[in-house]
């Protein structure tokens, strides 16, 4: 019943766009999977609940959207938010052009909002503030678009279409429109490898901080200590249970060898 209230955010760093692709790619396609088996369970249980759910995120295109046909719409609402704005002004205006118009037609492909954001910048913390008071009040949007790649992107689900966007270069292999972006994408900026997280992160030596970790090895010693103190209360508590029922070890023995007999070719 949650995914009739969920709204998803996901930020992206707009001076690092090594690593924007990586970063929206595995989120968009776990939220796609994830919302995907929701809304299947929830076609089971009450199916004019999921049908409505799909049918108000469609509803922010239109019929006569000439889109609405070629996109993979996810039916939750989503909010793309580039971050670091006050940086990526000052990139190649080339390099942003690339960026801006392969984030709208992510968004736009998936159903989603797309805005810039910098903390240094109160109209741009002033515009993301409406934005996600919307998703979580339902409180009025502004629906000014701004799609000028040299200004800070502000697009609601709905109110952008392919043929604003325009068609990336034509490459050899390409199988739909959002491969080619990819695709422009990644030879423009290739991207960084994943990082790989370590087996226990709170052990990361990139993140020591000496306080906070002899408190933690404190916590750890006193976890294990209450550990080991219920296993043996466990014990004791089974151990005294079978006496009172078996009275000794050897009736219990003979319990365990007239009844487990059959099993003995497994011991």
């Amino acid at each position: 019943q949650c995914v009739k209230n969920l709204s998803v955010v996901i930020c992206v760093d707009l001076s690092k766009p090594e690593t924007i692709w990586t970063t929206l790619e595995s989120l968009l396609n776990t939220i796609k999977l994830r919302v995907k088996k929701v809304i299947a369970e929830l076609k089971r249980d009450c199916p004019s609940e999921a049908n409505q759910l799909v049918a108000e995120c469609l509803a922010r295109y239109g019929p006569d959207h000439p889109d609405k046909d070629n996109l993979d719409i996810i039916p939750v609402p989503i909010t793309i938010i580039g971050s670091k704005y006050d940086e990526f002004q000052n990139f190649d205006p080339e390099k942003k052009k690339i960026i801006s118009k392969t984030l709208r037609y992510v968004a736009h492909h998936h159903g989603a909002h797309l805005c810039y954001f910098s903390s240094k910048m109160e109209a741009l913390v002033m515009k993301t503030r409406g934005l996600l008071g919307h998703l979580v009040f339902k409180t009025q949007l502004s629906k000014t678009v701004v799609t000028d790649h040299s200004k800070p992107v502000y697009v609601l689900a709905g109110m952008d279409a392919m043929s604003q966007i325009g068609q990336p270069p034509a490459i050899v292999g390409s199988r739909s429109p959002l491969d080619q972006w990819k695709q422009l994408f990644l030879s423009t900026f290739p991207q960084e490898a994943e990082a790989v997280l370590p087996e226990d992160p709170t052990k990361d030596s990139k993140y020591n901080e000496s306080i906070i970790d002899s408190v933690r090895i404190q916590k750890d010693e006193e976890l294990e200590r209450f550990k080991k103190l219920q296993e043996r209360k466990m014990r004791e508590e089974v151990s005294s249970g079978i006496n009172a029922e078996y009275g000794d070890t050897a009736t219990l023995f003979h319990f365990v060898q007239d009844n487990l007999s059959p099993y003995r070719c497994f011991v």
